[in-house]
């Protein structure tokens, strides 16, 4: 990677990519479809979780889920982009394109995507998935999950100090956030810690003012995140380098300039652009 030495600044996301967690999934399903017109299904929801998760299922991450139709779909490359809807069964399914929706596709970008799938497909009211939501965030920072403190990378990020800003964009409110890195022990790793960024939109406006008021080129811009619709396709758009890390398979077919799926591999990372930009000093 002969790129690392032009890297200025380094974006970070949360979840999946500051802790790494295999577990949470089960609980937040559970608090979720525990009781109700669907408290006979959670084994089976769980059982298709896992196979989403595993890349056994005939969707998995890197697909893009269509409420409106309960369908799913899946990009390919190539000279023209073509989009086939299927069930969650893998059949083929016949869908009117040009009908008019409210209702938005959802990226199955990372677990807690997921998990916003299964709460859409069946009728599970927003109010109901905060408060899971909030459960399992508490559960976690409880010691009741796989959750833990990856002490190799924050000292990665610590010792990475030759790059002028080390920024954390985060998608979740502050209430939750700002206690969740805290319990991680890296609040002061960086230059800026951003909450309910709102990305991926809000992430390409942050790195459009970023290159104006730093004067930066978009190369100079490295984002790692699991999510990739949220944390990586805003910034590669705008022609910045890429980073994405997840222990899952994915079905997405872009070219991201590195891909790891575990947090040893990303410290590592972080080692070499540290070493490389201090070699060049």
């Amino acid at each position: 990677m002969d790129w690392l030495h032009e890297i200025e600044v380094v974006l970070f996301d949360l979840d999946g990519t500051l802790y790494q967690d295999g577990k949470f999934y089960k609980r937040y399903l559970e608090l979720l479809f525990h009781e109700g017109n669907y408290a006979a299904s959670l084994d089976e929801i769980l059982e298709e979780m896992e196979c989403l998760l595993e890349g056994k299922h005939t969707s998995s991450i890197g697909n893009w889920y269509h409420p409106s139709t309960d369908t799913w779909t899946r990009e390919t490359l190539g000279d023209q982009l073509h989009v086939t809807h299927y069930t969650w069964k893998g059949t083929e399914a016949d869908v009117e394109t040009n009908q008019s929706t409210n209702i938005p596709v959802i990226y199955a970008g990372d677990a807690w995507s997921l998990v916003s799938i299964f709460t859409v497909k069946y009728g599970i009211e927003e109010a109901q998935r905060q408060q899971a939501f909030q459960q399992v965030r508490k559960e976690m920072l409880q010691g009741a999950s796989s959750f833990e403190r990856h002490a190799g990378l924050y000292e990665a990020i610590g010792q990475l100090t030759d790059v002028r800003m080390k920024l954390l964009l985060t998608n979740s409110p502050e209430n939750t956030g700002r206690e969740f890195i805290a319990a991680l022990g890296s609040s002061d790793l960086f230059t800026d810690i951003v909450y309910g960024a709102g990305k991926p939109t809000g992430l390409e406006h942050y790195m459009n003012e970023l290159m104006k008021r730093e004067g930066l080129r978009p190369e100079q811009i490295l984002s790692i995140g699991d999510h990739a619709w949220n944390d990586l396709y805003p910034v590669r758009k705008l022609g910045g380098r890429t980073a994405w890390i997840s222990a899952y398979p994915s079905s997405d077919p872009s070219p991201w300039d590195v891909r790891m799926t575990t947090l040893d591999e990303l410290a590592a990372l972080l080692k070499d652009i540290q070493q490389v930009k201090y070699s060049k000093i």
